[in-house]
């Protein structure tokens, strides 16, 4: 991740969707990809009590209307690595 964010400081890394998928090297060429097949995967890593998830609406998304204050945004409560709370 440092590699392909250079000289961001630690919390700035990956605090929005486009800094994570640069730092973990993401990009549109796995549009589509199958989170059940070998390119992309998820992993289990921890379990995240619900009492501890935040959610919230999108964030600069003003032109998607009626779907702009879905709470389709969601994270770790007290995070520092969450660019808007």
């Amino acid at each position: 991740m440092r590699k392909r964010r250079h000289t961001h400081p630690d919390h700035n890394l990956t605090n929005g969707p486009g800094k994570l998928c640069i730092a973990m090297g993401i990009d549109r060429e796995l549009d589509g990809a199958d989170l059940l097949g070998n390119q992309v995967w998820l992993e289990h890593y921890q379990k995240i009590p619900a009492s501890k998830i935040s959610k919230g609406p999108r964030v600069g998304i003003d032109y998607a209307e009626e779907w702009v204050d879905k709470p389709w945004r969601f994270w770790i409560k007290d995070n520092s690595y969450v660019s808007r709370r």
